[in-house]
């Protein structure tokens, strides 16, 4: 850069010296900050994830768990947060597999019932004949 630099700094006009000069630190700043930004993102990748990173991140299904009952898991879920879904999706599906009616568990305002509630709707599903 310095060989570069020099005969500009000597050709042009005085007035511009102290541009070309400050054109040649920034760029050789610019330079210096992408090396040190490489090397440290280097450094962070062969260190690993950290504890909270690794505790933030979701875990995929084990082995053998079929994709339905993932699908299941996430639509329980989905009726737990949020009381549309489970009055116009899970809840009907639940009806569908009972041979007798069943009584609704208690919605949250706002939100779909507790998960005790949907554990005593589905034990009430499997005891029936």
């Amino acid at each position: 850069m310095l060989l570069a630099t020099v005969p500009v700094y000597v050709w042009v006009e005085p007035s511009w010296r102290g541009l070309v000069a400050r054109l040649a630190a920034a760029f050789v700043l610019g330079v210096t900050l992408v090396q040190l930004r490489g090397a440290l993102s280097e450094g962070l990748e062969a260190a690993g994830a950290s504890a909270l990173d690794a505790t933030r991140a979701r875990r995929g299904p084990e082995p053998g768990v079929p994709h339905h009952f993932q699908d299941l898991v996430g639509d329980v879920r989905i009726a737990l947060r949020s009381r549309r879904y489970f009055e116009e999706v899970l809840w009907p599906r639940l009806q569908a597999l009972a041979a007798r009616p069943l009584a609704r568990p208690p919605l949250r305002r706002g939100r779909g019932p507790s998960l005790a509630g949907v554990r005593a709707v589905i034990t009430a599903i499997e005891k029936q004949p």
